[in-house]
């Protein structure tokens, strides 16, 4: 992932982390659809990239802690944004390592998961967003999710098993599982909520996702009650 990540972030044109001039709007656009206007205290910013998002966080949070697996991306991200109360860190990918538990009023996460090339890795971010959020903090969280039918069911196995050989036969980043990732089904999402200790809030979906045989899915969660 780091390895791909850094040679992405080499490019001058960084389409992959979505297009800056729409930051803004589309961090509104992901507040305002899940019914939230969060303000103050510290938000946890998942997959900064090049800090695209992360100077309108700035201004609505206390302290901001932009965590990325890309060291490359970080120092993008520092040269675009100086805003002072914005911490940036690299982690390893496996988690939110270095993160105090229950430390976060607020968590974004939008345009990262889709990215993730295991299942599993992204049930263990889920479980990594309950643990550092505080007992009233929130996660604000957009992935793609299969939409159901044999078609995707079919398309999803395909896409399985072909990603990782198009990879060793064309190395390139644009081509590597950990920018192609997977994409939970309805039900595979439930459980893996189910099993972090996470519960909906509230939740949107896109009118005209760009991921094929898949729906633009936006969460607003919570921690679950022990």
């Amino acid at each position: 992932m780091r390895a791909t990540w850094d040679a992405l972030a080499g490019a001058d044109d960084l389409v992959y982390v979505g297009d800056p001039a729409r930051a803004a709007g589309e961090l509104e656009s992901l507040f305002g659809r899940l019914g939230a206007d969060p303000r103050g205290g510290v938000c946890i910013e998942v997959g900064c990239g090049p800090g695209r998002m992360t100077a309108q966080l700035a201004d609505r949070f206390d302290r901001v802690l932009a965590l990325d697996v890309s060291p490359a991306m970080i120092e993008r991200a520092r040269a675009t944004v100086t805003a002072e109360n914005v911490e940036f860190r690299t982690v390893s990918g496996e988690g939110l390592d270095g993160v105090v538990s229950e430390s976060a009023d607020a968590l974004v996460c939008y345009l990262v998961l889709q990215h993730l090339p295991r299942r599993s890795l992204v049930e263990r971010y889920l479980h990594e967003f309950a643990r550092v959020l505080k007992p009233a903090g929130e996660a604000f969280v957009q992935l793609p999710v299969l939409e159901r039918g044999l078609g995707p069911a079919c398309w999803r196995v395909l896409r399985t098993l072909t990603v990782p050989v198009v990879y060793v036969v064309a190395p390139r980043p644009d081509r590597a599982p950990a920018l192609r990732g997977v994409r939970l089904s309805e039900k595979e999402l439930g459980l893996a909520l189910a099993r972090a200790g996470l519960a909906v809030r509230g939740r949107d979906e896109g009118p005209d996702a760009p991921y094929r045989h898949s729906r633009d899915v936006f969460l607003r969660l919570v921690r679950t009650p022990a």
